[in-house]
Parts: C-alpha cells; sequence; structure tokens
C-alpha cells in the first residue's frame, strides 16, 4: 500500500495520504455515477462518438463486391 501511495504522490503532485485518498475516492464516486448514467442510455447513445471515424464504402451491403472477401 505505501509503494502505490508514494507512485500516487509522484504522479499526482499531491502531498499528504489524505489529498490523494480524497481524490482517489472523488473519483471513484464520480466513476460510479457516470456508471449508472450510462446504464440508462443505448448502445447508440456510448458509440455515437465513433460514428464516422473509420473511412470506407458507407453502405457494405448494397454493393455485393464489397462482401465477396467477407470472412475469408
Amino acid at each position: 500500500m505505501n509503494e502505490l501511495i508514494s507512485k500516487a504522490r509522484m504522479l499526482s503532485g499531491l502531498k499528504t495520504k489524505q489529498e490523494i485518498l480524497n481524490q482517489a475516492l472523488r473519483f471513484y464516486v464520480e466513476h460510479l455515477e457516470q456508471n449508472k448514467k450510462d446504464k440508462n442510455k443505448s448502445f447508440y447513445q456510448l458509440t455515437e462518438h465513433l460514428a464516422g471515424i473509420i473511412e470506407g464504402p458507407s453502405d457494405l451491403a448494397h454493393n455485393k463486391k464489397y462482401m465477396q472477401e467477407f470472412g475469408k
């Protein structure tokens, strides 16, 4: 535990063990709150920020030539 506290102190710049524990608890609670909010979201809502980041044909199913080698 002391090794972990030392590493956290070095990485975070926080001075005391209490500051580190307070910060860790704050992050943990925020993580729990975000997870609770995310449980009410659809898959699309959770991944919509990824839409459009991959280049390629817009509709693979539309043109059969795109699917010829699929799965091989």
